[in-house]
């Protein structure tokens, strides 16, 4: 194996310079070179109180979006054992599942959820607005929570009425698409819970447990996990603060809503996940659906381009060029945490960075990272 012995040593004095600012908080990354975990190192605090603790490669930390990934390579295992087609219209296999335009809803399609392109708008906050803490986040006025249910034009006693995933499918029937399935893009992130309870009614089986088995231990990824409670009482576990105060967030947890950002991990395991897209480690799931997931399906709408005139989304992973060289990536964020999973297939490169504050310093070293190999 090449040494890299002064590259990352050149990292790491960049990312200690990036973290300086933010007075205490911490970053988690690990990098992926030609098969090999060559990098894992973490910068700053997992927590700040009531004593400080050191961030590692194994902190547990919420990873969000990146979640969504994970979702939609258990859907793929379902499509490889000929159980689900990516073109079935979701009625086929939840027959309660509909929009205001019964019409046009029927013809929405496992892909068309997978890609974001079904029609929905982005703005439902459903899946979010059922979190058991949600009056924790939205309390720094006495109105905010209202505010937050006036915003999404919900009610209280519509998200207390959640019980379960298939609840959040048929609460779907009050959604109006913004366009014609297939013929758009807009990131919904609750429609990937209906993804989780068409997984649930095909197989029989929760899909925590479907991850566990058939993802998580085949790529021994043991520190991963959808529970929370265990996640809070692990002492390597990380905290998330906000502003120059670095006031604590409260902690990310919703479990019905666990596929579309309630997944917790660490910079190591997620290293691991990287070496399977990036065609190593175990054979869970074959090569042509992993090429199909990485396939551009539609131009991402121009909120999400951010200058780039190629920018796309895939089954679950934005597509884009960097440099010249095709970039998969997905990242995530809510109050205090930042993920992002970077690949560049071409130069066998992987990145994971976690951070526990806000900002878009996970966006900056992964492009660091890849401007170091690029030029090896």
């Amino acid at each position: 194996m090449q040494n890299y012995t002064e590259t990352m040593n050149q990292l790491t004095d960049s990312i200690n310079d990036m973290l300086h600012q933010h007075k205490g908080a911490g970053c988690s990354v690990a990098i992926v070179k030609d098969t090999e975990i060559i990098y894992s190192k973490g910068f700053g605090h997992s927590r700040l109180q009531p004593e400080e603790r050191p961030m590692d490669g194994d902190t547990l930390m919420s990873i969000q979006s990146v979640s969504k990934n994970f979702m939609a390579v258990s859907i793929m295992q379902l499509v490889e054992e000929n159980l689900v087609a990516l073109d079935d219209p979701i009625v086929t296999h939840l027959p309660y599942f509909r929009t205001k335009n019964k019409e046009q809803s029927d013809r929405i399609t496992v892909r068309h959820v997978l890609s974001h392109t079904a029609g929905f708008p982005s703005e439902i906050g459903i899946a979010n607005m059922i979190a058991p803490n949600v009056k924790e986040i939205f309390s720094d006025t006495p109105t905010e929570f209202q505010e937050a249910l006036d915003h999404y034009k919900l009610t209280e006693e519509e998200i207390t009425s959640i019980e379960a995933r298939d609840d959040i499918t048929k609460w779907f029937k009050k959604v109006e698409l913004d366009y014609t399935p297939g013929e758009g893009w807009d990131y919904c992130t609750d429609a990937y819970v209906i993804l989780a309870d068409l997984f649930e009614k095909v197989t029989g089986e929760t899909w925590e447990s479907h991850l566990r088995e058939k993802v998580l231990a085949p790529l021994d990824m043991t520190r991963t996990t959808a529970d929370p409670q265990k996640v809070q009482k692990d002492h390597n576990s990380a905290r998330y603060y906000l502003g120059e105060d670095q006031t604590e967030t409260p902690f990310p947890i919703n479990p019905i809503s666990a596929p579309i950002g309630y997944l917790y991990s660490t910079a190591n395991d997620l290293a691991k996940y990287v070496r399977f897209h990036l065609n190593e480690g175990a054979d869970i799931l074959c090569q042509e659906l992993k090429e199909d997931m990485q396939k551009p399906v539609h131009l991402v709408s121009e909120d999400w381009r951010f200058g780039s005139e190629v920018r796309s989304y895939g089954l679950a992973w934005f597509t884009d060029t960097y440099k010249g060289y095709k970039i998969i990536e997905h990242g995530g964020g809510q109050m205090g945490v930042r993920s992002l999973i970077k690949m560049v297939p071409e130069l066998g490169l992987g990145v994971v960075v976690l951070l526990n504050f806000d900002g878009s310093m996970h966006h900056d070293v992964g492009d660091m990272v890849v401007d170091c190999f690029s030029g090896l």
